[in-house]
């Protein structure tokens, strides 16, 4: 394992507490992924409440990280997945306009496709509006309940998809990843963060997570831990971000790792409807749990929580 292992953040969408876009707040959103380690931005994916923004909403949202991330190390991943073809089609067609690095897709989710046929009929026109771009079909089937076999969409989707580059994997199944793992030179990136050193230890040669938010130190020195060998070390490590993971869980766990930014000094802001928001009572026992919790801990980042005031949501 002598590649670099990427940790790429998921950001979460900044608003204001009226609820609007709050785009000053990107850059420094980008400016901790540079001092963190993390090596790309997954914008408008689960974690940015992409389908809870509207198209127009979505453009200025990738606008503003490819221009933030221009000439930084960081590559820019813009997920343009949407029920409606044609809005994924303008996001895939804006987000080469704008300089992104990569495109991914969700699957339509409402009306849904039943084969690995229909999935790639949806996927052609989105890769063709920017074909010179890396294009990951993003596999999410807790929230799409999209189940395809993912091997036979990568086998069959190579040659009417020239710019397949992978796929965006928030699938616990590992069987059917080691064999998607298997199938040609596909880039797959794991997305389940409570199962990082799995995907790591398979041969992912990156992962896309919300917890790299906010704990991307500590995954990185799980990876590091995994790959000199020290497995026990690895193991404790993948064990104590589940255990911040359980914490964000019991508090709901999308608003609570929002709040978790503001404590980290950069203020996203609210949830959007249908997301609840947190009460001060849970950002302050939030706060409170969090504090002891070795992958929330690290002594370059500044950990103090911030007054449940700052995070708190109208209303």
């Amino acid at each position: 394992m002598t590649r670099p292992f990427d940790l790429i953040a998921p950001p979460h969408t900044p608003f204001h507490a009226d609820g609007r876009l709050n785009l000053s707040i990107v850059e420094k959103q980008a400016e901790h992924y540079l001092a963190t380690g993390i090596t790309g931005a997954f914008v408008a994916g689960t974690t940015g409440e992409s389908q809870s923004l509207t198209v127009q909403e979505r453009l200025a949202l990738a606008q503003r990280w490819c221009d933030v991330c221009r000439g930084t190390r960081l590559e820019v991943i813009v997920q343009v997945g949407a029920n409606c073809v044609a809005d994924a089609v303008l996001m895939a067609s804006h987000a080469r306009n704008c300089g992104a690095d990569a495109i991914a897709t969700l699957s339509p989710s409402f009306l849904k496709p039943q084969t690995v046929d229909d999935l790639i009929a949806c996927c052609r026109p989105v890769a063709a509006a920017a074909p010179d771009l890396p294009f990951y079909l993003y596999d999410i089937p807790a929230l799409t309940s999209v189940r395809l076999p993912l091997p036979e969409f990568l086998e069959k989707g190579a040659p009417q998809l020239p710019n397949l580059k992978g796929l965006k994997y928030t699938n616990p199944d590992l069987v059917m990843l080691l064999e998607c793992l298997q199938t040609g030179e596909f880039d797959i990136l794991f997305g389940c963060d409570e199962m990082l050193l799995s995907g790591a230890l398979l041969g992912c040669r990156g992962a896309v997570g919300t917890t790299y938010n906010f704990a991307a130190e500590h995954c990185q020195r799980m990876v590091s831990d995994l790959r000199s060998g020290q497995l026990e070390a690895a193991a404790q490590a993948q064990f104590e971000l589940i255990q911040l993971i359980r914490v964000c869980q019991q508090y709901g766990f999308l608003a609570a790792a929002k709040a978790l930014m503001t404590l980290r000094g950069i203020p996203c802001g609210p949830v959007r409807a249908p997301v609840r928001a947190l009460t001060a009572d849970e950002l302050r026992c939030l706060a409170v749990a969090v504090e002891p919790l070795t992958a929330w801990r690290n002594p370059d980042l500044a950990t103090s929580p911030a007054p449940a005031a700052a995070v708190a949501q109208p209303g």
